[in-house]
Protein backbone atom coordinates (compact mmCIF):
# COMPACT_ATOMS: atom_id res chain seq x y z
CA UNK A 1 0.00 0.00 0.00
CA UNK A 2 1.58 2.61 -1.54
CA UNK A 3 2.16 6.54 -2.35
CA UNK A 4 3.51 8.26 -5.23
CA UNK A 5 6.57 9.77 -3.14
CA UNK A 6 9.84 8.32 -4.43
CA UNK A 7 10.04 5.73 -0.97
CA UNK A 8 6.79 4.31 -2.58
CA UNK A 9 6.66 0.50 -3.72
CA UNK A 10 5.31 -0.91 -6.93
CA UNK A 11 2.53 -2.27 -7.46
CA UNK A 12 2.50 -5.98 -8.82
CA UNK A 13 -0.05 -7.14 -10.48
CA UNK A 14 -3.69 -7.87 -9.19
CA UNK A 15 -4.53 -11.85 -9.08
CA UNK A 16 -5.13 -13.25 -12.74
CA UNK A 17 -8.45 -14.60 -13.11
CA UNK A 18 -11.54 -15.60 -14.60
CA UNK A 19 -15.08 -13.61 -13.69
CA UNK A 20 -15.80 -14.89 -9.98
CA UNK A 21 -18.23 -14.12 -7.53
CA UNK A 22 -18.64 -14.40 -3.48
CA UNK A 23 -21.91 -16.09 -1.97
CA UNK A 24 -23.84 -15.25 -5.09
CA UNK A 25 -23.74 -16.36 -8.78
CA UNK A 26 -22.81 -12.84 -10.96
CA UNK A 27 -25.43 -14.27 -13.27
CA UNK A 28 -28.04 -16.02 -12.12
CA UNK A 29 -30.29 -14.64 -8.90
CA UNK A 30 -28.93 -10.70 -8.80
CA UNK A 31 -31.74 -9.24 -10.74
CA UNK A 32 -32.28 -5.53 -10.21
CA UNK A 33 -36.24 -5.72 -9.88
CA UNK A 34 -36.14 -8.78 -7.30
CA UNK A 35 -37.60 -11.54 -9.57
CA UNK A 36 -37.04 -14.94 -8.92
CA UNK A 37 -36.16 -15.98 -12.37
CA UNK A 38 -33.20 -14.16 -15.05
CA UNK A 39 -31.11 -11.11 -14.42
CA UNK A 40 -30.75 -7.50 -15.14
CA UNK A 41 -27.77 -7.35 -17.04
CA UNK A 42 -25.94 -4.01 -18.28
CA UNK A 43 -22.40 -2.90 -20.01
CA UNK A 44 -19.61 -0.97 -17.51
CA UNK A 45 -17.17 0.51 -19.95
CA UNK A 46 -13.99 1.67 -17.91
CA UNK A 47 -11.62 3.60 -19.73
CA UNK A 48 -7.93 3.97 -18.54
CA UNK A 49 -5.73 6.92 -18.88
CA UNK A 50 -2.56 7.09 -18.26
CA UNK A 51 -0.35 8.86 -15.75
CA UNK A 52 0.97 11.98 -16.27
CA UNK A 53 4.60 11.95 -18.55
CA UNK A 54 2.99 8.43 -20.58
CA UNK A 55 1.05 7.80 -23.46
CA UNK A 56 -1.30 5.16 -23.77
CA UNK A 57 0.74 2.63 -25.55
CA UNK A 58 3.12 3.43 -22.27
CA UNK A 59 0.11 1.01 -20.52
CA UNK A 60 1.70 -2.33 -19.75
CA UNK A 61 -0.90 -5.13 -18.99
CA UNK A 62 -3.47 -4.28 -16.69
CA UNK A 63 -5.74 -6.22 -14.07
CA UNK A 64 -8.74 -4.32 -14.08
CA UNK A 65 -11.96 -5.06 -11.05
CA UNK A 66 -15.26 -3.98 -10.87
CA UNK A 67 -16.59 -5.14 -7.30
CA UNK A 68 -20.43 -4.85 -5.67
CA UNK A 69 -20.05 -5.04 -2.04
CA UNK A 70 -23.59 -5.19 -1.11
CA UNK A 71 -24.20 -8.55 -3.48
CA UNK A 72 -20.89 -9.43 -2.94
CA UNK A 73 -20.17 -9.62 -6.66
CA UNK A 74 -16.88 -9.32 -8.44
CA UNK A 75 -15.73 -8.56 -11.49
CA UNK A 76 -11.85 -8.90 -12.95
CA UNK A 77 -11.14 -8.52 -17.00
CA UNK A 78 -7.32 -8.50 -18.18
CA UNK A 79 -5.93 -5.78 -20.53
CA UNK A 80 -3.17 -6.63 -22.73
CA UNK A 81 0.26 -3.78 -23.09
CA UNK A 82 -1.20 -0.90 -24.91
CA UNK A 83 -4.89 -1.71 -24.36
CA UNK A 84 -6.87 0.99 -22.63
CA UNK A 85 -11.15 0.08 -22.89
CA UNK A 86 -12.78 -2.67 -21.02
CA UNK A 87 -16.46 -3.73 -21.34
CA UNK A 88 -17.84 -5.73 -18.22
CA UNK A 89 -21.45 -7.46 -18.51
CA UNK A 90 -22.70 -6.54 -15.04
CA UNK A 91 -25.60 -6.58 -13.08
CA UNK A 92 -27.12 -3.09 -11.67
CA UNK A 93 -25.36 -1.37 -8.45
CA UNK A 94 -22.72 0.44 -7.10
CA UNK A 95 -19.22 -0.51 -8.33
CA UNK A 96 -16.19 0.64 -6.86
CA UNK A 97 -13.49 0.05 -9.94
CA UNK A 98 -9.57 -0.66 -9.32
CA UNK A 99 -6.51 -1.36 -11.71
CA UNK A 100 -3.13 -2.23 -11.25
CA UNK A 101 0.08 -2.99 -13.29
CA UNK A 102 3.27 -3.48 -13.13
CA UNK A 103 5.21 -1.28 -15.96
CA UNK A 104 9.26 -1.82 -14.90
CA UNK A 105 10.62 -3.60 -12.04
CA UNK A 106 10.10 -0.44 -9.83
CA UNK A 107 7.51 1.35 -11.19
CA UNK A 108 3.61 0.46 -11.72
CA UNK A 109 0.51 2.01 -12.53
CA UNK A 110 -2.63 2.02 -10.25
CA UNK A 111 -5.94 3.57 -10.14
CA UNK A 112 -9.74 3.65 -9.30
CA UNK A 113 -13.28 5.19 -9.71
CA UNK A 114 -16.78 4.15 -8.52
CA UNK A 115 -19.67 3.87 -10.84
CA UNK A 116 -23.64 3.20 -10.31
CA UNK A 117 -25.12 1.09 -13.17
CA UNK A 118 -28.53 0.89 -13.38
CA UNK A 119 -28.14 1.25 -16.95
CA UNK A 120 -25.29 1.01 -19.67
CA UNK A 121 -22.63 2.90 -18.05
CA UNK A 122 -19.22 4.31 -18.33
CA UNK A 123 -16.56 4.79 -15.82
CA UNK A 124 -12.76 6.41 -16.53
CA UNK A 125 -9.93 5.75 -13.82
CA UNK A 126 -7.05 8.06 -13.84
CA UNK A 127 -3.72 5.99 -13.78
CA UNK A 128 -1.11 7.09 -11.36
CA UNK A 129 2.73 6.11 -11.46
CA UNK A 130 3.46 4.35 -7.91
CA UNK A 131 7.59 3.41 -6.94
CA UNK A 132 9.02 0.96 -4.98
CA UNK A 133 9.15 1.77 -1.59
CA UNK A 134 11.68 0.10 0.76
CA UNK A 135 9.75 -0.50 4.48
CA UNK A 136 6.37 -2.15 4.77
CA UNK A 137 4.16 -3.15 7.24
CA UNK A 138 4.81 -7.22 7.75
CA UNK A 139 2.20 -8.30 10.28
CA UNK A 140 -0.72 -6.03 12.00
CA UNK A 141 -2.25 -7.44 15.37
CA UNK A 142 -5.00 -4.60 15.96
CA UNK A 143 -8.07 -7.13 16.80
CA UNK A 144 -6.74 -7.50 20.30
CA UNK A 145 -7.62 -11.41 22.29
CA UNK A 146 -10.78 -13.13 22.74
CA UNK A 147 -9.70 -11.85 26.44
CA UNK A 148 -10.10 -8.40 25.68
CA UNK A 149 -6.57 -7.63 26.10
CA UNK A 150 -7.01 -4.35 24.85
CA UNK A 151 -3.06 -3.10 24.68
CA UNK A 152 -1.70 -6.88 23.49
CA UNK A 153 -1.29 -6.03 20.18
CA UNK A 154 1.41 -5.30 17.52
CA UNK A 155 2.98 -4.49 14.01
CA UNK A 156 6.09 -5.51 12.62
CA UNK A 157 8.08 -3.29 9.95
CA UNK A 158 10.20 -5.23 7.84
CA UNK A 159 12.84 -3.59 5.17
CA UNK A 160 11.67 -5.73 1.90
CA UNK A 161 14.60 -3.42 -0.07
CA UNK A 162 18.40 -4.65 -0.82
CA UNK A 163 19.65 -1.83 0.90
CA UNK A 164 19.83 -0.53 4.79
CA UNK A 165 17.21 1.37 5.53
CA UNK A 166 17.20 3.71 8.81
CA UNK A 167 14.15 4.04 11.36
CA UNK A 168 15.38 6.97 12.48
CA UNK A 169 12.24 9.49 12.15
CA UNK A 170 10.08 6.99 10.89
CA UNK A 171 6.02 8.41 11.57
CA UNK A 172 3.76 5.54 12.61
CA UNK A 173 0.24 6.58 12.60
CA UNK A 174 -2.91 5.38 12.30
CA UNK A 175 -6.84 6.39 10.94
CA UNK A 176 -9.40 5.66 12.98
CA UNK A 177 -12.85 4.34 11.40
CA UNK A 178 -15.53 5.88 10.59
CA UNK A 179 -19.46 5.15 11.74
CA UNK A 180 -20.70 6.38 8.40
CA UNK A 181 -20.70 4.97 5.41
CA UNK A 182 -19.18 7.66 3.52
CA UNK A 183 -15.83 9.50 5.14
CA UNK A 184 -16.05 13.41 5.83
CA UNK A 185 -12.38 13.75 5.12
CA UNK A 186 -12.58 13.31 1.63
CA UNK A 187 -12.77 16.66 0.80
CA UNK A 188 -9.24 17.16 2.28
CA UNK A 189 -7.66 14.34 0.64
CA UNK A 190 -4.67 13.70 0.00
CA UNK A 191 -4.34 14.80 3.55
CA UNK A 192 -5.26 11.97 6.32
CA UNK A 193 -6.25 12.56 9.86
CA UNK A 194 -4.56 10.78 12.94
CA UNK A 195 -6.93 10.81 15.78
CA UNK A 196 -5.36 8.43 17.56
CA UNK A 197 -1.42 8.10 18.76
CA UNK A 198 1.35 9.42 16.42
CA UNK A 199 4.50 8.09 17.16
CA UNK A 200 7.64 8.40 15.87
CA UNK A 201 11.39 6.48 15.92
CA UNK A 202 13.95 8.47 17.97
CA UNK A 203 17.75 9.48 16.03
CA UNK A 204 19.41 11.35 14.40
CA UNK A 205 19.17 9.65 10.52
CA UNK A 206 21.63 6.53 10.97
CA UNK A 207 21.35 5.38 14.71
CA UNK A 208 18.79 2.67 14.01
CA UNK A 209 19.47 0.61 10.61
CA UNK A 210 17.31 -2.36 9.35
CA UNK A 211 19.06 -4.50 7.61
CA UNK A 212 17.52 -5.76 4.32
CA UNK A 213 14.86 -8.68 5.06
CA UNK A 214 15.27 -7.61 8.10
CA UNK A 215 12.10 -6.36 10.53
CA UNK A 216 11.31 -5.23 13.84
CA UNK A 217 8.55 -5.90 15.96
CA UNK A 218 6.74 -2.76 17.93
CA UNK A 219 4.06 -3.54 20.71
CA UNK A 220 1.23 -1.61 22.41
CA UNK A 221 2.93 -3.49 25.81
CA UNK A 222 5.82 -5.86 25.32
CA UNK A 223 5.24 -7.78 27.84
CA UNK A 224 3.86 -12.18 27.57
CA UNK A 225 0.21 -12.05 26.35
CA UNK A 226 -0.01 -15.67 25.76
CA UNK A 227 -1.97 -16.52 29.49
CA UNK A 228 -4.31 -14.04 27.63
CA UNK A 229 -4.45 -15.72 24.53
CA UNK A 230 -1.81 -12.96 23.06
CA UNK A 231 1.53 -13.08 21.85
CA UNK A 232 4.60 -13.43 24.00
CA UNK A 233 5.78 -9.77 23.22
CA UNK A 234 8.27 -9.58 26.06
CA UNK A 235 11.32 -9.40 23.52
CA UNK A 236 9.94 -6.64 21.33
CA UNK A 237 12.03 -4.49 19.83
CA UNK A 238 10.05 -1.41 20.14
CA UNK A 239 7.32 -0.19 22.62
CA UNK A 240 4.50 2.83 22.66
CA UNK A 241 4.87 3.56 25.90
CA UNK A 242 2.08 6.45 26.53
CA UNK A 243 3.20 8.30 29.61
CA UNK A 244 0.43 10.83 31.36
CA UNK A 245 -2.36 8.44 30.64
CA UNK A 246 -4.63 6.73 33.02
CA UNK A 247 -7.54 5.52 31.12
CA UNK A 248 -8.14 2.38 31.61
CA UNK A 249 -5.39 2.57 33.43
CA UNK A 250 -1.81 3.73 33.35
CA UNK A 251 0.79 2.75 31.23
CA UNK A 252 3.11 0.63 31.91
CA UNK A 253 7.18 1.15 30.68
CA UNK A 254 8.47 -2.49 29.76
CA UNK A 255 11.79 -3.15 28.66
CA UNK A 256 11.50 -2.96 25.05
CA UNK A 257 13.04 0.58 23.55
CA UNK A 258 10.30 3.52 23.33
CA UNK A 259 8.71 5.26 20.23
CA UNK A 260 8.27 8.86 20.67
CA UNK A 261 4.81 10.33 21.09
CA UNK A 262 4.31 13.27 18.88
CA UNK A 263 0.86 13.49 19.04
CA UNK A 264 -2.08 12.08 21.56
CA UNK A 265 -4.27 14.89 21.91
CA UNK A 266 -7.46 12.61 23.21
CA UNK A 267 -5.49 10.82 25.24
CA UNK A 268 -5.56 7.21 24.15
CA UNK A 269 -3.88 4.39 25.30
CA UNK A 270 -2.41 2.97 22.44
CA UNK A 271 -1.19 2.95 18.83
CA UNK A 272 -4.38 0.99 16.98
CA UNK A 273 -7.35 1.99 14.97
CA UNK A 274 -9.92 0.26 16.10
CA UNK A 275 -9.52 -3.48 16.72
CA UNK A 276 -12.22 -3.84 13.95
CA UNK A 277 -11.30 -1.52 11.14
CA UNK A 278 -8.95 1.51 10.43
CA UNK A 279 -5.74 2.08 8.53
CA UNK A 280 -2.05 1.96 9.51
CA UNK A 281 0.22 4.54 8.06
CA UNK A 282 3.99 4.08 7.84
CA UNK A 283 5.26 8.05 7.16
CA UNK A 284 8.88 9.80 6.25
CA UNK A 285 8.99 13.66 6.37
CA UNK A 286 10.67 15.61 4.43
CA UNK A 287 15.12 16.13 4.96
CA UNK A 288 15.51 18.80 7.64
CA UNK A 289 11.81 18.14 9.09
CA UNK A 290 11.49 16.63 12.20
CA UNK A 291 8.65 14.58 13.67
CA UNK A 292 8.44 16.61 17.25
CA UNK A 293 8.81 19.72 14.56
CA UNK A 294 6.50 18.69 12.49
CA UNK A 295 3.55 17.99 15.23
CA UNK A 296 4.52 21.55 16.45
CA UNK A 297 3.21 23.22 13.53
CA UNK A 298 0.01 24.00 14.48
CA UNK A 299 -0.50 24.15 10.92
CA UNK A 300 -0.31 20.64 10.46
CA UNK A 301 -3.59 20.25 12.12
CA UNK A 302 -7.53 20.31 10.84
CA UNK A 303 -10.82 19.27 12.52
CA UNK A 304 -13.22 17.22 11.06
CA UNK A 305 -14.42 19.11 8.12
CA UNK A 306 -18.17 20.60 8.62
CA UNK A 307 -19.08 19.20 11.97
CA UNK A 308 -18.93 21.44 15.33
CA UNK A 309 -16.27 19.27 16.51
CA UNK A 310 -13.80 20.93 18.06
CA UNK A 311 -10.82 17.88 18.08
CA UNK A 312 -7.89 18.53 16.40
CA UNK A 313 -6.47 15.99 13.97
CA UNK A 314 -2.70 15.61 13.30
CA UNK A 315 -3.01 15.70 9.22
CA UNK A 316 -0.04 13.36 7.24
CA UNK A 317 -0.07 14.17 3.55
CA UNK A 318 -0.05 10.87 0.92
CA UNK A 319 2.90 12.02 -0.45
CA UNK A 320 5.03 11.65 3.00
CA UNK A 321 3.42 7.90 2.98
CA UNK A 322 6.23 4.60 3.03
CA UNK A 323 3.21 2.16 3.35
CA UNK A 324 -0.50 2.16 4.25
CA UNK A 325 -2.85 -0.80 5.57
CA UNK A 326 -6.85 -0.01 5.12
CA UNK A 327 -7.89 -2.57 7.39
CA UNK A 328 -12.39 -3.31 7.66
CA UNK A 329 -14.57 -5.57 9.52
CA UNK A 330 -15.33 -8.52 8.18
CA UNK A 331 -19.16 -8.41 9.81
CA UNK A 332 -19.89 -5.33 8.37
CA UNK A 333 -21.34 -4.72 4.52
CA UNK A 334 -21.36 -0.74 4.18
CA UNK A 335 -17.65 0.83 5.27
CA UNK A 336 -16.14 4.10 4.45
CA UNK A 337 -13.12 4.09 2.60
CA UNK A 338 -10.13 5.49 4.48
CA UNK A 339 -7.66 5.88 2.01
CA UNK A 340 -7.11 7.04 -1.59
CA UNK A 341 -6.14 3.79 -4.15
CA UNK A 342 -2.84 5.17 -4.96
CA UNK A 343 -2.24 4.33 -1.26
CA UNK A 344 -4.26 1.31 -0.85
CA UNK A 345 -6.77 -0.10 -3.08
CA UNK A 346 -7.61 -2.95 -1.32
CA UNK A 347 -8.48 -3.76 2.36
CA UNK A 348 -7.59 -6.18 4.47
CA UNK A 349 -10.78 -7.74 6.57
CA UNK A 350 -10.54 -9.24 10.02
CA UNK A 351 -12.72 -10.23 13.08
CA UNK A 352 -12.39 -8.26 16.23
CA UNK A 353 -11.01 -9.83 18.92
CA UNK A 354 -10.22 -12.79 17.26
CA UNK A 355 -7.01 -12.82 18.39
CA UNK A 356 -5.81 -13.59 14.98
CA UNK A 357 -3.60 -10.86 12.68
CA UNK A 358 -3.25 -9.94 8.72
CA UNK A 359 0.21 -11.15 7.48
CA UNK A 360 1.80 -9.83 4.13
CA UNK A 361 2.43 -12.77 1.63
CA UNK A 362 5.76 -14.05 1.04
CA UNK A 363 6.21 -14.22 -2.87
CA UNK A 364 9.69 -15.80 -2.60
CA UNK A 365 12.60 -17.20 -0.27
CA UNK A 366 16.47 -16.70 -1.34
CA UNK A 367 19.39 -18.06 0.70
CA UNK A 368 16.90 -17.68 3.96
CA UNK A 369 15.61 -14.64 2.96
CA UNK A 370 11.78 -13.68 2.62
CA UNK A 371 10.56 -11.19 0.28
CA UNK A 372 6.97 -10.03 0.80
CA UNK A 373 4.52 -8.84 -1.62
CA UNK A 374 3.38 -5.62 -2.31
CA UNK A 375 0.98 -4.62 -4.85
CA UNK A 376 -0.61 -1.47 -3.53
CA UNK A 377 -3.76 -3.46 -2.89
CA UNK A 378 -4.28 -4.90 0.58
CA UNK A 379 -6.79 -7.55 -0.65
CA UNK A 380 -4.09 -9.15 -2.51
CA UNK A 381 -0.98 -8.23 -0.48
CA UNK A 382 -2.52 -10.02 3.05
CA UNK A 383 -3.53 -13.01 4.39
CA UNK A 384 -6.15 -12.74 6.89
CA UNK A 385 -7.60 -14.53 10.54
CA UNK A 386 -3.44 -15.71 10.71
CA UNK A 387 -1.69 -17.28 13.73
CA UNK A 388 0.29 -14.75 15.84
CA UNK A 389 3.91 -14.94 14.77
CA UNK A 390 5.41 -11.94 15.95
CA UNK A 391 9.42 -11.69 14.91
CA UNK A 392 9.24 -14.96 13.21
CA UNK A 393 11.17 -15.16 9.67
CA UNK A 394 8.92 -17.68 7.16
CA UNK A 395 9.92 -20.88 5.46
CA UNK A 396 7.56 -20.87 2.42
CA UNK A 397 6.23 -18.71 0.29
CA UNK A 398 2.36 -18.19 0.00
Amino acid sequence: MKTMNPWAKALLLLASGALFTTGCSSSDNDDASGGNGGSNKFKLTVTLTAPSGYETSDLPAMSVTAVNADKELTYTEELAAGESSVIFEVSSGQYRITATGQYSNTISFTGSAQADVFADQSATIALAEVNESPLVFKEIYSTSSPAYSITDTYFEIVNNSDKVQYLDGLIVASVTPLTTATNPWETVFPLYPVYGVAAAFPGSGTEHPLQPGESIVVANDATDWTAKQGADLSGADWEVYIPNVSIPSADVDYDAANLTIIFNENTQRQLNPGFMKGAFLLAKLPDGITPEAYASDSENYMVEPNTTKTQRNLMIPSSYLLDAVEIWDATETEQAQLLMSQDDSGKAYVNGFSGKCIRRKVTKIENGRAYYQDTNNSSNDFLTDQPLTPGQQPTQVD
